[in-house]
């Protein structure tokens, strides 16, 4: 029986990995054409692209591992009822559901591995990303000063350069309008950006020039020279909107754990709960392999089982779950279900449904699939 297993085990992990491929491949080649403006800026290097992408692959592999590991295991199962070994398996006297620990030893060590991504990996890789996003953000901007041509994508800011030279700038002029109560006009024979450090933030060094100041409400007129000037530039939402990554939870366990607890204490209750409820629902996304595993024998090994049969099963599945998982989250929002319980609505419903079907299959006993 173990040769069996075994044989059954390669029949769901060939499709599974096959479907994991692609999976991810679709998610990251959408994500990089919806971040194509800044990862294919004038400021981005091949191993800048690389980066990044090892940097999401943990966040995308979150989510395509349970749904590769479903159409891995119906295809597996579906593949032995569509050669009739399932039948020849009854005929020696075992139910279908002989297979049943076979996708669900299988199911626990992916969900291991889901939760390991969702609670550990994927926040720190996220950070990593928004980090390495953020440069290549900065390193986009200091490659966008075009020469004879205002630039003012920097919120509050514009600037001109007479002649651009490798980031290098030749007769500036700066307009700073971020203090609408005053603003600012530099001229300066030189300048040029820097990044400063992994937030928002970048410098602008001007090297001698002149600065303008004019207090809108009085009087006041102040002209000072200097030989070399910066200033930290907030990038704001010129860089935030353009770093999708950025507005992308990364919050690990604790500091959900930490949010959860200081909103409970404020009186929050709201807040709290979402906390929670963003929580548990990385923990149901990652447990959502165990249900799967458990309905693989009943789809796969159905009289109707087939490939074509086990892509539209997986996909029936899969939307079922996720309609069970908005509604967990809106019950946890509104108090309904305690957060723990309510994310795992899904898990438990479909792992009911699954052992039902298994206990059917059992009732039926060697002649389920004739």
């Amino acid at each position: 029986m173990r040769l069996l297993h075994r044989y059954l085990a390669k029949e769901i992990l060939l499709p599974f990995a096959a479907g994991l491929l692609f999976l991810t491949q679709v998610l990251l080649a959408t994500q990089l054409l919806a971040q194509a403006d800044v990862l294919f800026g004038s400021g981005v290097s091949l191993v800048d692209v690389g980066a990044v992408i090892v940097y999401l692959l943990p966040y995308f592999l979150g989510y395509v591992l349970p749904i590769a590991f479903l159409l891995g295991a119906v295809l597996g199962v579906g593949r032995l009822a569509e050669d009739r070994e399932v039948v020849a398996l009854g005929a020696a006297g075992f139910s279908p559901a002989f297979l049943v620990p076979v996708p669900l030893a299988l199911g626990v060590a992916v969900a291991g591995v889901g939760l390991w991504l969702s609670l550990e990996a994927v926040p720190a890789s996220l950070d990593a990303a928004r980090v390495r996003l953020n440069e290549i953000v900065k390193h986009n901007v200091m490659n966008d000063v075009r020469p004879g041509t205002f630039y003012d994508q920097i919120p509050g800011y514009t600037l001109y350069a007479e002649r651009v030279h490798g980031g290098l700038w030749e007769n500036v002029l700066i307009s700073d309008r971020s203090d609408p109560s005053a603003p600012v006009l530099a001229l300066a024979r030189g300048g040029r950006l820097e990044p400063l450090g992994a937030g928002e933030e970048m410098r602008l060094v001007l090297d001698d020039g002149e600065v303008h100041r004019e207090q809108v409400d009085s009087d006041e007129y102040v002209l000072a020279t200097f030989r070399r000037a910066g200033v930290v530039l907030g990038l704001g939402t010129a860089l935030s909107d353009r770093n999708a990554v950025s507005r992308t939870g990364r919050e690990g366990v604790a500091e959900l754990r930490a949010r959860a607890a200081e909103a409970r204490a404020k009186g929050d209750v709201i807040s709290a709960r979402r906390a929670e409820g963003t929580l548990h629902r990385r923990i149901a996304s990652a447990l959502a392999v165990i249900p799967f595993a458990l309905l693989a024998v009943p789809l796969g090994a159905s009289r109707r089982a087939g490939r074509a049969f086990g892509v539209g099963a997986t996909f029936l599945v899969v939307v079922g779950h996720y309609l069970l998982l908005r509604a967990g989250e809106v019950m946890a929002q509104r108090g309904a279900l305690p957060p723990a319980l309510a994310l795992e609505l899904p898990t438990l419903v479909l792992s009911a449904l699954a052992l039902a079907l298994i206990a059917i299959q059992v009732h039926r006993g060697t002649g389920a699939v004739r």
